[in-house]
């Protein structure tokens, strides 16, 4: 049974669908015994407004500036660290770099969960229903986002199963694919605990963390880290048993303690 010293993927109420104060999320996190603590808000994108989603650009200082202060104060009990849980777009990269080398933000995540037209518009990966360009150009995404060096995991790698009620043979192909360039370029692949928790699927779509893609992972030397992908702090519990079952199922590579 695993016990989790680390999660480095914790949202805020800025992003407009989680609550709770930032401070909550720490105190909640030292009682179950975490030890390195990351904030991975949704990046607030310039000149990208989507309320209910991702804060506006207006408040990544408030955010930066309340992580930092709470890294302060608890340093002695807990290792906090500050970054974004961003999708790649080549477009974006320059603005990604300039984030990590401000000083400022100390890691980004991997989490595709849109893509942007040329006008900027967003749309959400599981409003794709059963089409299939879209699962590759996911998948396309998602390798290039780690081919950038940008990023030190990537965030519910499986999230593309949103997209259809019944496996097929595509998403195999798919998962084999980001498994692959992840144990090629030795970047994690994270097993998210939120969605399956919380989300209430009326549609009957697949959800994540999606069995058969793990099963497949299984098969690879590729390393593997748990994330709460909390939106409140009360998400913070030791309820890891549907984890603790793939790990151990599939004899996964899973990361005890990983430090960014």
């Amino acid at each position: 049974m695993i016990k989790l010293k680390y999660c480095y993927h914790t949202h805020t109420f800025r992003c407009g669908h989680a609550s709770g104060l930032d401070e909550d999320y720490v105190i909640n996190a030292l009682k179950i015994g975490i030890k390195r603590l990351g904030f991975s808000d949704h990046v607030m994108l310039p000149g990208i407004n989507q309320s209910g989603v991702r804060g506006h650009f207006s408040m990544k200082e408030d955010y930066l500036s309340s992580i930092r202060k709470l890294q302060e104060k608890y340093k002695d009990q807990i290792d906090i660290k500050v970054g974004f849980e961003a999708e790649y777009a080549e477009r974006f990269t320059d603005y990604y770099r300039d984030l990590l080398s401000s000083g400022k933000t100390d890691y980004l995540i991997l989490g595709q969960h849109f893509d942007f037209d040329r006008s900027d518009n967003p749309h959400y990966i599981k409003q794709y229903a059963d089409n299939i360009p879209e699962l590759y150009a996911y998948a396309d995404q998602v390798i290039n986002g780690m081919r950038s060096g940008l990023f030190k995991h990537v965030a519910h790698p499986d999230l593309f199963v949103t997209m259809f009620k019944k496996w097929n043979q595509d998403c195999e192909k798919v998962t084999r694919m980001i498994v692959k360039e992840a144990v090629a370029l030795d970047i994690p692949l994270e097993i998210n605990m939120h969605a399956r928790r919380f989300w209430r699927n009326k549609a009957g779509n697949l959800i994540y963390p999606y069995e058969k893609f793990w099963a497949i992972a299984g098969q690879y030397p590729v390393k593997v880290v748990v994330g709460y992908d909390a939106h409140h702090p009360s998400e913070f519990d030791n309820e890891l048993h549907f984890v603790n079952k793939l790990i151990a199922k599939y004899k996964l590579n899973f990361l005890e303690d990983y430090a960014i």
